[in-house]
């Protein structure tokens, strides 16, 4: 059974994350949490009455104080009433799934990251954008948050899907020829897509040019020019392997191989075919150095893609 835990907060930008759902080719035997986080303000754990009574007894300082708490409660059940209007959605797109519903209150992408680590999803789900009056979920620093800083494959869903039945549905994948890439291919080989999906395999050499310390670096230019080779000959055999893995399950697969930098090659791909979802390998980061030099590429592609993005780890 798949686990999948969907962030929503009742924005444009989580019901297209709901509807995109039906075209993100997961099995039937699904198990789906929501998630919808209050973002209210809440008594600290370590709360001491007898520290604090004397500045709370003041009528302007009670009054206030009340005032916040009626606020609060009416924001969850507002949260509240969302989580079940998702839950009643979701089940009627898919009427097999166990969907439950659970509502938190605190910081959303600290929550969701925090949930995920608990429960132990496949695939988290969030919409690009969004934030609500009473949630305040999804945002695009909270979604950029999410993808970079957990540990689960995330799906960042963006705009409304509209698709006639007889439309075909079109996965692009993004390669490498890294062992995160191979997950992302085999990620997509795992779902159960309708007759007639198109998957394009789309590889990126971005191999930096030695040419600025060709001179002054004999020994360092070696070293790039090997690396090089070896990830464009990793990329290669990776779209070979990944093509006739897709083609035995029945999927349309084409390749396409591209030089350039790769966050601007898969949007523009992406965009000229018409691509429905962008896959891609994510990497888990040891340092604030490393997530900035490898997340750009997801972060980009959540960002700026003209679809929904899937970051699997």
């Amino acid at each position: 059974m798949m686990k999948l835990m969907i962030g929503y907060d009742g924005s444009a930008g989580s019901d297209a994350a709901l509807d995109g759902l039906r075209h993100a080719g997961l099995p039937p035997d699904t198990q789906a949490l929501i998630v919808s986080v209050a973002d209210v303000m809440m008594a600290p754990e370590n709360w001491n009455p007898e520290v604090f009574e004397p500045a709370i007894n003041s009528p302007r300082v009670t009054s206030r104080l009340l005032l916040a708490q009626k606020q609060s409660e009416r924001t969850l059940l507002q949260i509240k009433a969302l989580a079940t209007r998702a839950t009643e959605r979701l089940r009627s797109y898919f009427p097999s799934w166990d969907v439950k519903a659970e509502v938190i209150s605190g910081q959303p992408s600290l929550e969701l990251i925090s949930k995920a680590e608990e429960w132990k999803p496949d695939l988290v789900v969030v919409g690009s954008h969004g934030h609500s009056a009473a949630g305040r979920l999804i945002n695009g620093s909270v979604t950029k948050k999410i993808v970079t800083d957990s540990n689960h494959s995330v799906r960042v869903t963006r705009g409304v899907v509209s698709k006639d039945e007889d439309d075909r549905i079109r996965i692009l994948i993004g390669v490498d020829g890294s062992t995160e890439a191979e997950q992302a291919v085999r990620a997509v080989g795992r779902r159960v897509w309708p007759s007639g999906t198109q998957v394009q395999i789309v590889a990126v050499d971005n191999g930096t040019s030695p040419a600025r310390v060709a001179r002054l670096l004999p020994t360092v230019t070696a070293m790039i020019n090997s690396h090089n080779a070896e990830s464009a000959h990793g990329a290669l055999r990776m779209v070979e392997w990944a093509e006739n893995e897709l083609s035995m399950i029945g999927l349309d697969v084409s390749t396409v191989i591209e030089k350039g930098d790769p966050r601007r090659v898969l949007i523009q791909q992406a965009q000229k075919w018409n691509a429905d979802s962008i896959f891609v390998g994510g990497r888990r980061f040891t340092g604030a150095i490393e997530r900035f030099r490898l997340g750009s590429v997801a972060t980009a592609l959540v960002t700026k893609a003209p679809c929904s993005v899937e970051v699997i780890r």
